[in-house]
């Protein structure tokens, strides 16, 4: 005999006690809950199972595809269905369980299998964690878009179909990225070869050579001191804000790896950062720097909240104090340009990477050896590293040529 839904619904709410939800968003869950109840016994009775669970998210995906559900509540609705379904699995809850998964919810039923088999091919390829994540990321927006193109069934997939994609997936890439969106499809398609598709697939994507001529956006050390000013010491969210922003420009760390960084990570004694990369799977020990290692001190001590359950170093200011995503830092740092006024120059970026690109532009000014540089940045060679070049104003002008050789002759009728 199974549990009742309305066992199900009072051990989600209890299991919910500790997180520090405000009382408004606990009444929208038991609202949602609510919903499911009534959902479950008009169609599948009054005892929780993962069908019913996943009949309900079909529906609710459903509803929100042609418009009858807001976004709020189709998300409100989703979330609260999928701890439902942790508590009746687990007993317990865990906020950031439920906020990453049914990633893949929005997909066709027809074709989310397909997806869940693809992630779990890339699992099992030794792949470094942000490439299945690229991978997956470009297969789910394929897929996402494949029925409405007329086609559910992926071993009827066509090259006619690939080249289509391909045009569908360049409103979503600039050129630089869409270099590796085609590698990804081109992982895609071998896939579907394997699971029965039609041979050769891979073979429609178009190779592409795509040059990196987006002007690299920096900022100065004085605009780096700038950014750091806006934070408000005087709140957690604040202290928070500075120790990222700091840690940032003077680490060149990506937002990634900031987000992962854990309370374990930091040396305080020999003042050292040691992360794996998530881009690449690679261990680096970079050096914490006094200031940075002084802001990082000041929100462990006064900002961080007390019950955050996570070893992750930076978390919410809010309940539930979950780790930050990577997604966020581009808000901490986006902010931190708009309240300083800062604007870089040779690009429009707001977000981490400016801070990443200055300090590479610093090192360079200061004659700092490529290898040195890639080594400091993480990067496995000397090739990304010359991306920056173009923004190391001091050694660009040296390469100025004068006129001579090339000025214009004097003809007889001048």
């Amino acid at each position: 005999m199974g549990v009742s839904i309305g066992e199900v619904i009072a051990r989600a709410d209890a299991a919910m006690d500790g997180l520090g939800h405000a009382p408004s968003t606990r009444m929208q869950y038991r609202w949602a809950w609510s919903q499911f109840d009534k959902f479950c016994a008009a169609q599948h009775g009054v005892v929780f199972s993962d069908a019913a669970a996943d009949a309900f998210l079909d529906f609710v995906t459903d509803e929100f595809r042609v418009g009858r559900f807001k976004q709020w509540k189709y998300k409100l609705l989703r979330k609260a269905t999928l701890v439902l379904g942790e508590v009746a699995a687990t007993g317990s809850y865990s906020w950031s369980v439920a906020r990453a998964a049914g990633i893949n919810d929005g997909l066709d039923a027809r074709v989310r299998p397909v997806q869940q088999r693809f992630e779990e091919w890339l699992s099992g390829r030794g792949l470094a964690p942000a490439t299945v994540d690229l991978y997956a990321t470009v297969s789910r927006k394929v897929l996402g878009w494949l029925p409405g193109h007329g086609v559910v069934d992926v071993h009827r997939v066509s090259a006619g179909d690939i080249s289509a994609a391909v045009v569908f997936l360049s409103d979503s890439y600039r050129p630089g990225s869409m270099r590796a969106a085609l590698s990804a499809l081109r992982v895609w398609c071998r896939f579907v070869e394997q699971d029965g598709g039609h041979p050769g697939l891979w073979r429609s994507v178009p190779a592409t050579r795509v040059s990196r001529s987006r002007p690299v956006a920096v900022i100065t050390a004085a605009e780096v001191d700038r950014l750091v000013a806006t934070a408000d010491p005087g709140t957690p969210g604040g202290l928070r804000d500075r120790a990222i922003v700091l840690l940032a420009a003077r680490t060149g760390l990506r937002p990634s790896d900031i987000t992962g960084l854990r309370l374990g990570d930091i040396d305080w004694r020999t003042a050292r950062i040691t992360v794996t990369q998530f881009k690449t799977g690679e261990l680096v020990v970079l050096p914490l720097l006094a200031d940075a290692g002084e802001a990082i001190s000041a929100y462990l001590l006064h900002g961080r909240p007390a019950d955050a359950r996570s070893d992750r170093v930076f978390v919410r200011a809010k309940a539930p104090h979950v780790p930050l995503a990577s997604k966020d830092l581009h808000y901490v740092a986006s902010r931190a340009f708009t309240r300083s006024g800062v604007t870089p120059r040779g690009g429009t970026g707001r977000g981490m990477r400016v801070l990443r690109a200055s300090l590479a532009t610093r090192m360079l000014e200061s004659d700092a050896p490529l290898p040195v540089i890639a080594g400091a940045l993480g990067h496995r060679g000397t090739g990304s590293v010359k991306h920056y070049l173009s923004a190391d104003e001091k050694h660009m002008r040296a390469c100025c040529l004068d006129f001579t050789g090339i000025a214009p002759r004097r003809t007889a009728s001048s």
